[in-house]
């Protein structure tokens, strides 16, 4: 039903345009057979009190009183929840592979969530915004098969484009978890050629074969406690504090958040702050730290603030220079 609210609402604000949309119109438009046009037109006539008449000469439908507004009608929790922010989280896949997935999950929250609630159309259209980010486009299939994967302790053989190193390797992993990180799919799994717990970006995974065996998830794996201790994603082998200053105006952003588990904010008389955390991967931390340019100063550990310094140097010769180009 929640499709259907949606869909209605749509259909009438075309009809109100005075152009005469017809049933072929909205199924090309709505992707829908023509027995459910009809069963959505009869449904603004008969539950939503539209004056919908089909016109013979234009081939289309009109409304006999366009400004008059649709009534209120019943919604689950689940279905509001799913006009607002499901709505708006599938803007950022329309058109992938995984649209139709993610409808079906939000069709079966609606089912789990019966109470009734009353909403105006035009409140549905508004309630919650979420800003899209470009989607890396992946492959369906791999995405259930890895998951299934995780789920069946299958191990996994893939060809892994490594894009910090530029190198394309074989391995084996034993995948554990499928996550999403800012628009963007990973499988953490214990990586048989490092011997150790990684994270593989879906998109750099150019082949994948699932084994037909099972392998022993470790008693004392903690996944969630492993992908807390990094900072954003990334991890590395050994542990460091670090310690950032930043000036005033950067510093009411910075304690607007929580950036850490482990974080601790030191507050300074002028309205300055000093971050400190601890993380595994100085390089996810060097670039963080540069979108605050000179606002922020690393104060620790020394490899940090060695990293930054050359950055901010060769940036600095660059500019000195005149464009290639």
């Amino acid at each position: 039903m929640t499709m259907r609210f949606e869909r209605v609402a749509r259909m009438i604000e075309e009809i109100n345009k005075g152009r005469y949309p017809n049933v072929e119109h909205f199924c090309r438009e709505f992707e829908i057979a023509p027995r459910t046009a009809l069963a959505d037109i009869r449904y603004l006539k008969e539950d939503m009190q539209q004056e919908i008449k089909y016109d013979k000469f234009h081939g289309g439908y009109h409304n006999l009183n366009p400004t008059k507004e649709l009534p209120q009608f019943n919604l689950t929790d689940g279905e509001v929840f799913a006009l607002t922010l499901g709505k708006e989280m599938l803007s950022q896949y329309t058109g992938t592979s995984f649209e139709p997935l993610l409808r079906g999950a939000i069709e079966k929250i609606c089912d789990r969530l019966p109470e009734k609630v009353k909403v105006d159309v035009d409140d549905i259209k508004c309630m919650v915004k979420f800003h899209s980010k470009a989607v890396i486009p992946i492959s369906r299939k791999m995405f259930l098969d890895l998951n299934r994967a995780c789920e069946k302790t299958l191990p996994v053989d893939i060809i892994y484009f490594g894009a910090r190193t530029g190198d394309t390797t074989e391995r084996t992993i034993y995948p554990y978890r499928i996550v999403e990180n800012r628009a963007t799919w990973y499988v953490v799994g214990h990586c048989t050629l490092r011997n150790a717990l990684r994270m593989f970006a879906l998109h750099r995974i150019q082949e994948w074969k699932l084994r037909n065996e099972r392998f022993r998830v470790p008693e004392d794996l903690d996944i969630d406690n492993w992908l807390e201790s990094a900072f954003q994603l990334e991890h590395g082998d050994q542990e460091q504090t670090v310690r950032v200053h930043f000036q005033p105006l950067s510093a009411r952003y910075i304690r607007e958040r929580r950036w850490h588990l482990s974080q601790r904010l030191e507050e300074h008389h002028d309205g300055a702050c000093t971050l400190e955390f601890k993380t595994q991967n100085l390089e996810e931390v060097k670039r963080w730290v540069l979108t605050y340019g000179s606002d922020a100063e690393v104060l620790a550990p020394p490899a940090l603030r060695d990293l930054i310094a050359d950055e901010l140097k060769l940036a600095a010769a660059r500019y000195r220079n005149t464009p290639t180009a």
